[in-house]
């Protein structure tokens, strides 16, 4: 069984485990804090980045929830979550969508950070503000 490799609040592991899901592709899910020494992501993937699927032979490890979403469509194309590839404007159209949705997570998660640290950009959360009113995905 494949593992998927994950943190709980993450919303780029979450569109995995759904991707998966609508597949119906069994995995165990496997929680790490990427930044706790014990975690396992650098034997998995070179970036230490979340998410990570492992294939059942314990080594193959795809990351990066773009590229494990593609992956999972070209060898698991049934059923399909994107256009077919002959309907070229409604697959663009879907890969827009997810190309804005991932920008606004990557904008959301450096906001979640910079509101831990002590001396906050008041320009940047501004910016944060400004995104959340503006993004609706």
């Amino acid at each position: 069984m494949w593992t998927l490799i994950s943190a709980t609040p993450s919303p780029y592991a979450r569109k995995v485990r759904i991707a998966l899901a609508e597949k119906g592709i069994p995995f165990t899910l496997q929680t790490e804090v990427p930044w706790d020494g014990t975690t396992v992501l650098p034997n998995y993937n070179p970036l230490e980045k979340l998410p990570v699927l492992i294939l059942d032979d314990g080594k193959t490890a795809i990351w990066e929830s773009h590229y494990i979403l593609e992956w999972l469509e070209a060898k698991h194309p049934e059923p399909a979550l994107l256009p077919p590839l002959s309907e070229v404007d409604d697959r663009l159209f879907a890969k827009k969508v997810e190309v804005l949705c991932d920008g606004v997570c990557d904008a959301l998660v450096l906001c979640f950070f910079e509101k831990q640290r002590e001396s906050q950009s008041k320009e940047w959360m501004a910016r944060c503000a400004k995104l959340k009113q503006r993004s609706k995905c």
